[in-house]
Protein backbone atom coordinates (compact mmCIF):
# COMPACT_ATOMS: atom_id res chain seq x y z
CA UNK A 1 0.00 0.00 0.00
CA UNK A 2 1.33 3.41 -0.89
CA UNK A 3 1.67 5.72 2.08
CA UNK A 4 -0.26 8.95 1.95
CA UNK A 5 1.68 12.18 2.16
CA UNK A 6 0.60 14.01 5.25
CA UNK A 7 1.67 16.92 7.31
CA UNK A 8 -1.22 17.25 9.73
CA UNK A 9 -4.09 15.07 10.84
CA UNK A 10 -7.58 16.38 10.30
CA UNK A 11 -10.61 15.66 12.46
CA UNK A 12 -12.06 13.23 9.92
CA UNK A 13 -8.86 11.14 9.85
CA UNK A 14 -8.68 11.08 13.63
CA UNK A 15 -12.31 9.98 13.94
CA UNK A 16 -11.73 7.26 11.35
CA UNK A 17 -8.69 6.10 13.33
CA UNK A 18 -10.75 5.91 16.55
CA UNK A 19 -13.57 4.04 14.77
CA UNK A 20 -11.09 1.45 13.47
CA UNK A 21 -9.21 1.23 16.77
CA UNK A 22 -12.33 0.53 18.82
CA UNK A 23 -13.29 -2.23 16.34
CA UNK A 24 -9.88 -3.88 15.90
CA UNK A 25 -8.06 -3.46 19.20
CA UNK A 26 -8.69 -5.05 22.59
CA UNK A 27 -8.41 -3.67 26.08
CA UNK A 28 -8.21 -0.15 27.44
CA UNK A 29 -6.58 2.81 25.67
CA UNK A 30 -6.13 6.49 26.41
CA UNK A 31 -6.10 9.30 23.84
CA UNK A 32 -4.00 12.28 24.96
CA UNK A 33 -2.02 15.16 23.50
CA UNK A 34 -3.13 17.55 20.80
CA UNK A 35 -5.18 14.87 19.03
CA UNK A 36 -7.56 14.63 21.96
CA UNK A 37 -9.04 18.01 21.15
CA UNK A 38 -10.42 17.24 17.67
CA UNK A 39 -11.79 13.97 19.09
CA UNK A 40 -14.03 16.02 21.40
CA UNK A 41 -14.90 18.59 18.74
CA UNK A 42 -12.24 21.26 19.36
CA UNK A 43 -10.35 22.24 16.23
CA UNK A 44 -8.13 25.08 17.39
CA UNK A 45 -4.82 23.82 15.95
CA UNK A 46 -3.38 21.06 13.81
CA UNK A 47 -1.26 18.13 14.95
CA UNK A 48 0.88 15.56 13.17
CA UNK A 49 0.54 12.50 15.36
CA UNK A 50 -1.92 10.52 17.44
CA UNK A 51 -0.89 10.13 21.08
CA UNK A 52 -2.51 6.79 21.88
CA UNK A 53 -1.59 4.91 25.06
CA UNK A 54 -2.25 1.29 26.00
CA UNK A 55 -3.07 1.25 29.70
CA UNK A 56 -1.67 -2.22 30.52
CA UNK A 57 0.95 -4.60 29.14
CA UNK A 58 -1.81 -6.44 27.27
CA UNK A 59 -2.49 -3.34 25.18
CA UNK A 60 1.20 -2.58 24.76
CA UNK A 61 1.60 -6.00 23.15
CA UNK A 62 -0.75 -4.78 20.38
CA UNK A 63 1.69 -2.17 19.06
CA UNK A 64 2.08 -4.11 15.80
CA UNK A 65 -1.70 -4.07 15.29
CA UNK A 66 -1.69 -0.35 16.04
CA UNK A 67 0.92 0.28 13.34
CA UNK A 68 -0.98 -1.91 10.88
CA UNK A 69 -4.11 0.10 11.62
CA UNK A 70 -2.27 3.35 10.80
CA UNK A 71 -0.81 1.85 7.62
CA UNK A 72 -4.25 0.59 6.53
CA UNK A 73 -5.41 4.22 6.64
CA UNK A 74 -2.50 5.36 4.52
CA UNK A 75 -0.73 6.96 7.47
CA UNK A 76 2.92 6.37 8.25
CA UNK A 77 3.31 4.03 11.21
CA UNK A 78 5.03 6.79 13.19
CA UNK A 79 1.79 8.80 13.02
CA UNK A 80 0.74 6.81 16.09
CA UNK A 81 3.00 8.13 18.84
CA UNK A 82 3.67 5.82 21.76
CA UNK A 83 5.98 8.24 23.62
CA UNK A 84 3.08 9.54 25.71
CA UNK A 85 2.82 6.06 27.23
CA UNK A 86 6.04 6.68 29.14
CA UNK A 87 4.66 9.87 30.71
CA UNK A 88 1.21 8.45 31.48
CA UNK A 89 2.73 5.51 33.33
CA UNK A 90 5.43 7.63 35.00
CA UNK A 91 2.88 10.12 36.37
CA UNK A 92 0.34 7.48 37.24
CA UNK A 93 -3.43 7.84 37.17
CA UNK A 94 -6.51 6.37 38.77
CA UNK A 95 -9.70 5.10 37.19
CA UNK A 96 -11.57 8.33 38.08
CA UNK A 97 -9.20 10.20 35.74
CA UNK A 98 -10.30 8.12 32.73
CA UNK A 99 -13.45 9.32 30.97
CA UNK A 100 -15.13 7.17 28.29
CA UNK A 101 -14.66 8.33 24.70
CA UNK A 102 -15.46 5.23 22.58
CA UNK A 103 -16.39 1.67 23.46
CA UNK A 104 -17.03 -1.69 21.82
CA UNK A 105 -17.42 -5.20 23.18
CA UNK A 106 -13.64 -5.70 23.41
CA UNK A 107 -12.19 -2.21 23.55
CA UNK A 108 -12.55 0.98 25.55
CA UNK A 109 -10.95 4.26 24.55
CA UNK A 110 -10.78 6.93 27.21
CA UNK A 111 -9.96 10.60 27.38
CA UNK A 112 -8.18 11.99 30.44
CA UNK A 113 -9.78 14.12 33.11
CA UNK A 114 -8.81 17.78 32.90
CA UNK A 115 -6.45 17.28 35.83
CA UNK A 116 -4.63 14.34 34.20
CA UNK A 117 -4.43 16.17 30.88
CA UNK A 118 -2.84 19.19 32.57
CA UNK A 119 -0.37 17.02 34.51
CA UNK A 120 0.76 15.49 31.21
CA UNK A 121 1.09 18.86 29.49
CA UNK A 122 2.64 21.00 32.25
CA UNK A 123 6.02 19.28 32.36
CA UNK A 124 6.78 20.72 28.91
CA UNK A 125 4.26 23.60 28.62
CA UNK A 126 4.91 25.33 25.34
CA UNK A 127 2.53 27.96 23.96
CA UNK A 128 0.63 25.23 22.08
CA UNK A 129 0.45 23.13 25.28
CA UNK A 130 -0.95 26.18 27.09
CA UNK A 131 -3.59 26.61 24.38
CA UNK A 132 -4.44 22.88 24.54
CA UNK A 133 -4.82 23.05 28.35
CA UNK A 134 -6.99 26.15 28.08
CA UNK A 135 -9.23 24.67 25.37
CA UNK A 136 -9.63 21.36 27.19
CA UNK A 137 -10.40 23.11 30.49
CA UNK A 138 -13.11 25.16 28.77
CA UNK A 139 -14.48 22.01 27.11
CA UNK A 140 -14.52 20.05 30.38
CA UNK A 141 -16.25 22.79 32.36
CA UNK A 142 -18.81 23.34 29.60
CA UNK A 143 -19.33 19.56 29.18
CA UNK A 144 -20.18 19.13 32.88
CA UNK A 145 -17.06 17.14 33.77
CA UNK A 146 -16.10 17.26 37.43
CA UNK A 147 -13.17 19.70 37.29
CA UNK A 148 -11.38 20.28 40.58
CA UNK A 149 -10.11 23.87 40.46
CA UNK A 150 -8.18 23.48 43.72
CA UNK A 151 -6.41 20.42 42.36
CA UNK A 152 -5.54 22.24 39.12
CA UNK A 153 -4.08 25.15 41.09
CA UNK A 154 -2.14 22.67 43.21
CA UNK A 155 -0.75 21.01 40.07
CA UNK A 156 0.42 24.43 38.86
CA UNK A 157 1.93 25.32 42.26
CA UNK A 158 3.82 22.04 42.38
CA UNK A 159 5.08 22.59 38.84
CA UNK A 160 6.25 26.12 39.69
CA UNK A 161 7.98 24.94 42.88
CA UNK A 162 9.61 21.97 41.16
CA UNK A 163 10.82 24.07 38.26
CA UNK A 164 12.30 26.82 40.48
CA UNK A 165 15.28 24.60 41.05
CA UNK A 166 15.48 23.89 37.31
CA UNK A 167 15.39 27.57 36.30
CA UNK A 168 11.91 27.93 34.83
CA UNK A 169 11.95 30.35 31.93
CA UNK A 170 10.00 33.57 32.35
CA UNK A 171 7.79 32.62 29.38
CA UNK A 172 6.90 29.27 30.93
CA UNK A 173 6.16 30.87 34.29
CA UNK A 174 3.82 33.35 32.54
CA UNK A 175 2.00 30.47 30.83
CA UNK A 176 1.55 28.67 34.16
CA UNK A 177 0.23 31.86 35.75
CA UNK A 178 -2.18 32.39 32.83
CA UNK A 179 -3.52 28.87 33.37
CA UNK A 180 -3.99 29.56 37.08
CA UNK A 181 -5.97 32.71 36.19
CA UNK A 182 -8.37 30.61 34.07
CA UNK A 183 -9.48 28.41 36.92
CA UNK A 184 -12.84 28.99 38.54
CA UNK A 185 -12.96 27.28 41.91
Amino acid sequence: MKKAEYSTLDTQTLKRFLDLAVKKLKGEWLLVGGTLLPAVGISHRSTVDIDFVGLTKAETSQNLELMELAESMGLPVEAVNQAASFFVHKLGYNSRELLPLRQSKNCRIYRPSCELYWKLKLARLTESDYQDCKQYYLYCTKNGDAVDGKKLKSIISIELATRKTKSTSADRRVLLERLADLIKE
